[in-house]
């Protein structure tokens, strides 16, 4: 889940910082750019699976834990 959400925020940084400075300095033409944002998609869609995969896997194991709870205090003597 973190490898997810730390490359879909560098993914993010790219869109909102580097690609205009890319186009500004180097005067890059849409056809170039456009690559660069198919190459910086497929990366971030990678990543948000990564995400899903680790959130759903942290909700398992929360369900999990909690199923058990019966066992977790001594049964009363009274």
């Amino acid at each position: 889940m973190t490898i997810g959400s730390g490359i879909g925020l560098l993914a993010t940084l790219f869109y909102s910082v580097l690609v205009p400075f890319l186009v500004n300095d180097r005067h890059l033409a849409y056809n170039e750019i456009s690559q660069y944002y198919t190459v910086i998609g497929i990366i971030s869609f990678i990543a948000s699976l990564c995400f899903a995969a680790g959130f759903l896997i942290l909700i398992i194991n929360t369900v999990k834990k909690n199923k058990v709870i019966y066992d977790q205090f001594p049964k009363s003597i009274d």
